[in-house]
This record gives structure tokens, C-alpha cells and sequence, in this order.
């Protein structure tokens, strides 16, 4: 409700703008410190001791409700175990397509025989339900399903992972909804498409 002289108001606009960009300023140099802290925590690493890691994908198209799902299980030297796609259609959203992806993934270790398990996934409403339900209460329901899938493996763990470590596993994803590959598959081994990228993250884990 107050008036303000031309100048006035201008140098006021100045000094208001000056403490914005050193607000800023700050906030990209907290940033810088963690990005640097946390760039470790973007390449895939392998698990400890004998456990295994299943890595999951998720690809999502929301034009049609067609979900591509994909995982990849890999032992603490970096070899591929088993490696997996399927195609799911009718799927709603993308939260229901990772709900999906995940139950999906448990219950092939099972079924494989797989025990002591390391789960990633790039779902963080998941995996807080899950990891953290109290911090979660909206997905409480999502936290109970899963748990009870999972009660079914001996050892696990469920990860949240940036797509940066979760590379392998959404490229046989996206090989559903990009290049319309729709037959489901399990095989042992690595795939011949993704050596390079495999053979890559094994060699930093390595070093």
C-alpha cells in the first residue's frame, strides 16, 4: 500500500534482485558439494560378499498404457547371472507400471531360486514405502503388497538408484516401447547389445 519514487523503487528492485542471485548462488555451491559427494552413488556398483543385484527397468508410454519392464541380475565380480524383458499392456501410470516391474522382478528370483537379493530400482515412492513406510503413509498399502512379495527371499535389500546406475536394466526396458520388441524372454548371460555398456561398468567397479 505504500508509494515509492521512481529512484526509490528502482534501487529497491536492484538491491531485492542482488540478494536473490546471491541466494542463488549459495544454493548452487551447496549443490556443487553434493554432486560431487553423491557422483560415486551414479555408476553401478557390484554387490558385496555373496549377494546378488538385481537392477530393474521401467519404460512407460502413457499414449497407449504400454509398460516395458526388464531386469538384470549381476554377482559381486560383475558377471550377468540371468537377464530378462516382458511387455505389459493396460498399465494406468508410470507409478503402477514400477509397482509392477518390481513385484514382477521378486517374483522371478524366487522362481529362479535366487536368495539374498539387492534390489535397485528408480522408484522413490516404492522404495520409501518399503524402506521408510512412516515417511510414506500415502503408499502405505503399496509398502504392505511388497513386503509380503518379498517375505518370500531369505536375504533382500531395495535400493533407490539414478537411471546413471540403472542403465542396463532400462535400455532392455525401453527396448519394449522404443523398438517394439514385445516377446518375453529369460536368458543366461549377458546380452550382445549391451556388452559394451556391461563391460564398462564391471571395468570401473574394478578399479
Amino acid at each position: 500500500g505504500k508509494e515509492y519514487e521512481a529512484e526509490v523503487t528502482v534501487a529497491k528492485c536492484l538491491e531485492d534482485s542482488k540478494r536473490w542471485f546471491d541466494v542463488i548462488a549459495i544454493s548452487k555451491e551447496g549443490e556443487g558439494g553434493r554432486n560431487r559427494m553423491d557422483e560415486g552413488k551414479k555408476r553401478w556398483k557390484a554387490p558385496e560378499a555373496e549377494s546378488l543385484k538385481c537392477n530393474i527397468g521401467i519404460s512407460w508410454m502413457q499414449r497407449n498404457h504400454l509398460a516395458g519392464m526388464g531386469w538384470i541380475v549381476r554377482n559381486r565380480n560383475g558377471e550377468t547371472v540371468l537377464h530378462s524383458r516382458r511387455a505389459f499392456n493396460g498399465v494406468s501410470s508410470l507409478l503402477e507400471a514400477k509397482r509392477l516391474g518390481l513385484i514382477w522382478a521378486v517374483e522371478s528370483m524366487v522362481s529362479h531360486g535366487m536368495q539374498n537379493v539387492i534390489f535397485e530400482i528408480e522408484a522413490s515412492e516404492l522404495v520409501g514405502a518399503i524402506t521408510r513406510p512412516r515417511a510414506w503413509p500415502a503408499f502405505r498399502a503399496y509398502g504392505l503388497e511388497l513386503r509380503d512379495v518379498l517375505s518370500n527371499i531369505t536375504d533382500w535389500k531395495v535400493n533407490l538408484v539414478p537411471r546413471e546406475a540403472n542403465r542396463s536394466a532400462f535400455l532392455i526396458a525401453r527396448s519394449v516401447t522404443k523398438e517394439m520388441r514385445f516377446q518375453s524372454y529369460v536368458a543366461q548371460g549377458s546380452p550382445r547389445w549391451l556388452q559394451g555398456l556391461l563391460a564398462e561398468e564391471g571395468t570401473r567397479n574394478r578399479v
